[in-house]
């Protein structure tokens, strides 16, 4: 907090003129200190946080203005006030020029009219310092934004992208808790995680998009808490009153995760990745741009990692199968553009491992879309 200065320095080389002078300003709430000469003056400053300077003109070994060109050396920002008397005006005025004095005071002085100088000179000297103090503090700050600019960049970059340490951490454990239930690794998350982020980067989404439907793509089945094990772990295909019960994971995540604008994603993504491009899908049967664009993302994400790894209601399905049966899913079950994209970066990992596995070129012109034989496969 800026505490203003209030400390003034009275040079005269008359003890009775500036005791005088100390005792009418006394009153005025000034903390005031007293020289009879000009080197005493400077020995004082090196001393005191001085404000404002009233000096006189007139004084033997050290003149006033020899001695406020120095004072002002040592301390810039002090104001300085002339005493001087009628004789020895002109040459007075002619220093305040040279030196940019703050002014000067006449002798014999009017009371009220030296309050008054004294008043708008401290006014002046303590405005000049809090600009200073918060122009240091701008400076500052301005630092520690090009600092954390600096660093932002490298930061947008990481493939996590934490949010919030914290918050993140419990993201994780109550995504976590839920996935455990029916994959006891915990790793299914994870990859939804980074197939969603890869995913929504090629999509053109702003990396702030991106990071939030990434990381939560991992609340997807945070419903599953209330799921019976009895029916994640079935080994055979559900009843249709078990499917009811599991369809119903999806109202329930939603239900889990509030109704904070914050988890407004995580909530689009929990309650309708189960929806179809088609309106074939639940809870609510939205079909096309109507399905919440982060849960059609999670969506291809999630039948993938599905189809690909063992669950236990089926064994893992080949790449080659899993590519060709989505590819028949465009347009039905997915989003056609979201899975353009999808096979898209498929094609450039398959790429990087030297052709070893052959991707399709985009073959969805010459297969019929179908109706999956095995519903199961594609995720509970």
């Amino acid at each position: 907090m800026f505490e203003p200065n209030q400390t003034l320095l009275i040079v005269d080389d008359e003890p009775r003129i500036a005791t005088s002078l100390e005792r009418m300003l006394h009153k005025e709430g000034y903390t005031i200190h007293m020289a009879q000469s000009g080197k005493e003056g400077l020995n004082v400053l090196a001393a005191h946080d001085v404000g404002v300077i009233l000096s006189d003109f007139m004084m033997p070994e050290m003149d006033g203005v020899v001695f406020l060109k120095q004072a002002k050396e040592k301390k810039p920002d002090l104001v300085e006030i002339l005493i001087t008397g009628y004789a020895s005006l002109e040459n007075a005025l002619s220093a305040i020029n040279q030196l940019h004095l703050y002014g000067y005071v006449k002798k014999p002085w009017d009371m009220e009219d030296l309050k008054t100088t004294l008043r708008r000179a401290f006014e002046h000297y303590n405005l000049v310092i809090q600009n200073k103090m918060l122009l240091k503090i701008t400076a500052e700050q301005n630092l520690k934004l090009k600092e954390l600019n600096e660093n932002l960049e490298d930061l947008v970059r990481r493939r996590t992208l934490l949010l919030d340490e914290a918050i993140d951490e419990g993201i994780a454990m109550l995504a976590t808790a839920a996935e455990a239930k029916d994959d006891d690794t915990g790793a299914h998350i994870y990859r939804i995680l980074d197939i969603t982020l890869d995913i929504s980067n090629a999509l053109g989404l702003t990396a702030e998009e991106s990071d939030k439907i990434g990381r939560f793509s991992i609340l997807h089945d945070v419903g599953k808490i209330y799921v019976p094990d009895s029916i994640l772990e079935k080994p055979g295909p559900l009843s249709e009153k078990e499917w009811e019960i599991m369809r119903n994971h999806t109202l329930a995540g939603e239900k889990i995760l509030g109704v904070k604008s914050f988890y407004q994603i995580a909530r689009q993504i929990a309650r309708s990745h189960h929806e179809n491009w088609n309106g074939s899908g639940y809870p609510d049967g939205l079909s096309g741009s109507a399905i919440p664009l982060p849960a059609r993302i999670v969506a291809v994400a999630d039948v993938f990692d599905a189809l690909t790894h063992k669950r236990p209601y089926k064994d893992a399905w080949r790449l080659d199968r899993t590519l060709l049966e989505m590819t028949t899913l465009s347009g039905k079950k997915f989003d056609p553009d979201i899975l353009h994209v999808f096979m898209g970066i498929q094609r450039k990992k398959a790429d990087r491992k030297n052709g070893r596995i052959k991707m399709l070129k985009d073959r969805s012109t010459n297969i019929t879309p179908g109706i999956p034989s095995v519903t199961d496969d594609y995720g509970r």
